[in-house]
């Protein structure tokens, strides 16, 4: 117990555990706002093409179609969510550099505080 309270003390004077709230990243951001829009309006877009192909095929036709559709908007989604994903690790890791914080963790999993990281990070999402 003695050597580890040691050893989180080497840094000295530095915070050792950041904090980010992702869920307010992805309520606030314009990267993961912008990718909201993208799934949401490919999803209308969607919906409109299924109204008017609804007129003219069958049902077992308009069936795939759907679902053909959805398989769409779930890889969209991924591809969006691996993209965003990708650049939040990117800004959180250049943060906590600046910051000198050794670890970051999710904020709403932090037991104890930490620093908080959000602001900058959204900053940097802009």
């Amino acid at each position: 117990m003695v050597v580890l309270s040691t050893f989180l003390l080497a840094g000295c004077g530095r915070p050792a555990v950041g904090v980010v709230d992702t869920q307010r990243v992805l309520n606030e951001s314009v990267l993961a706002l912008s990718y909201q829009k993208q799934l949401n309006d490919r999803e209308k877009l969607m919906a409109a093409e299924l109204s008017i192909a609804a007129q003219r095929l069958d049902r077992r036709a308009l069936e795939q179609q759907r679902l053909a559709y959805l398989r769409e908007l779930q890889q969209l989604r991924a591809e969006l969510e691996e993209r965003l994903n990708r650049r939040l690790r990117e800004v959180v890791e250049e943060v906590a550099r600046k910051e000198r914080v050794r670890v970051v963790l999710v904020k709403s999993a932090a037991v104890v505080g930490g620093k908080d990281l959000t602001d900058q990070v959204l900053e940097k999402l802009r």
